[in-house]
This record gives C-alpha cells, structure tokens and sequence, in this order.
C-alpha cells in the first residue's frame, strides 16, 4: 500500500472515526484503525463490536492498494504535531510497518495484520429502509438525548426512541424521572419504531453537522444502518419493550402559562446556585 495524502484531511478522518473506539476493549484489535485503499478511495473503519463507524477520503498518488491495521493512539498522536502538508503513506507487507513521509523527513509506526479485525454487522434481506432530512434527525436527537438514562436495568431507557408512521416521525427519550417527545411531520411510507443507544446517537450528532445530503436509514430487528455522504455508521439496536409514554403525558391539563423563555432560563439560574447539590431541587410559585 502506498498513497498521498492531506495530512490535515487524514487527521479529519480519523479523528472522527476514532470517537468510537473505546477505553475498555475486550479485543486488541479494536484499538486499531482498519485502513484499507482500493482505487483512489482511502476506508477507515473502527469499532467498539457494538457500534462501527466508516468513513472514507480520496487520496491522490496511489502506487498500490491493500489493509492494514494502524493503532489509533500513535496515529492521532502523531498526526496532531503536523501542520497542513502533503504526505506520503506505505506500508510494507512483510512486517506491517507504517511509513509517514514529509517533504523534511519520515516517521516510522508498527502496524499490523486486518485478518483479525472484525466484520461489519450485516443487516437481514428484509430490513425496513427509508431517507431522512439531516435537520430532521439532528434536531429529533438533540431535544430528546439528554433526557435518556444510565440504567442497567432497565436498558431500553438508554437510549432514543424512534418511532415511525406513514406521515409522522417522534422522537421519544426519557429516564423515568423526565420525558421528552418530539414530533414532526414527514412523507415516509414506513411504520416501524426501534431504539438507538446514546452512544451511536451522540456520534451521529457530531457526524451530521458536516452533511447536507439526506440520510438513508435501514434498520431490522437487531442493527440500524445511517449511510451519509462520506460516512457509514452501523450499530446494535436496543432490544425490548419501550414504556408507553403517551400515558404519562397529560391529555386535559387546565394549568398554563405563557412565559418569557430568556427571563425564565435567567431566574432559574439565579436561584440553582442555592439549590440542593444531589437533588438540583427549585420552587416555583405561580399565581394570577
């Protein structure tokens, strides 16, 4: 394998395929990165077994393809302590060494063999497909997340809710303690819910700032499938029943009140200071 490339725009990529490698991987090979070159089409995969993350670059000068698997830390590392330049990547297959060449010198990384890496989650030939707007998921992610829970025991609360019916889309997320529900109209034709871990979530989040093109989303009954422009993220679904929180949620409530939403924010702030540290507990009274 040898091949130019940017080396800011390497960094891009592996910095952002590199938030799912975790600190506590129960296989060595997982604190890799699985690179692998075919025609002018740089692929970094990386994964945690539960959620993979592949993202793609074009790169230029390419002599020779093939995979090797490049140990994340040494690579980010190292990347970081360069300005914006070109740079000359090979890899020699007898001993999976990795070779960094720059115009004022060279960095030599231990690599090693893919054969181990494992392989992306395959979805069934009956998996439910369908496309969304990008602001659809950012926004539906972003208001529902931070209300998700940490709970081992009831898992299916960890994560966001996703429910979809021919003209609406609902964003459900909650911890039993606080419930968030979004909705928003959409023309999809499918009629299927599932539940997307907050790891999975999170990434997609910071993932999709940078898209404009719709999302394709295919899920079965056990992984879900997001193919952005540049990026594929594939991960395990949560399995179980969600809790019915349309019976939580207040049907014929008398009690409202329109507020100014800044002198809200502002006023609860002022008061939080004071508050119990473990409970984050305020009064509020309202009267005519």
């Amino acid at each position: 394998m040898k091949f130019s490339v940017s080396s800011s725009a390497l960094l891009s990529l592996l910095a952002t395929t590199g938030k799912v490698i975790s600190n506590k991987n129960t296989l060595p090979i997982l604190d890799y990165f699985l690179m692998e070159l075919k025609g002018d089409e740089l692929r970094v995969t990386t994964s945690d077994l539960e959620t993979t993350l592949v993202g793609s670059i074009r790169v230029d000068g390419v002599e020779s393809g093939g995979t090797i698997a490049a140990p994340a830390k040494l690579m980010l590392d190292s990347l970081k302590e360069f300005a914006e330049m070109p740079l000359t990547i090979e890899v020699n297959d007898q001993n999976w060494e990795i070779r960094l060449s720059w115009k004022s010198g060279s960095l030599s990384i231990p690599g090693a063999s893919a054969v181990s890496y494992p392989a992306i989650p395959a979805l069934s030939a009956d998996c439910k497909e369908l496309t969304l707007d990008v602001d659809v998921l950012v926004n539906g992610i972003n208001k529902t997340i931070f209300a998700t829970a940490d709970d081992e025991l009831r898992p299916v609360m960890n994560g966001v809710y996703i429910n979809l019916a021919p003209s609406m889309l609902t964003f459900v997320g909650t911890d039993a303690h606080k419930l968030v529900k979004y909705e928003v109209e959409t023309a999809n034709e499918v009629a299927s819910s599932f539940i997307l871990p907050k790891k999975p979530a999170n990434l997609l989040k910071s993932v999709l700032l940078k898209e404009e093109d719709a999302i394709k989303v295919s899920f079965d009954s056990k992984n879900a499938m997001f193919q952005l422009k540049n990026h594929t993220l594939v991960c395990r679904l949560i399995e179980g029943n969600y809790p019915n929180y349309n019976a939580v949620i207040p049907t014929a409530n008398p009690n409202k009140v329109l507020v100014d939403r800044i002198e809200l924010v502002n006023g609860i702030k002022r008061v939080a200071v004071c508050s119990n540290p473990t409970t984050n507990l305020i009064r509020m009274d309202i009267a005519d």
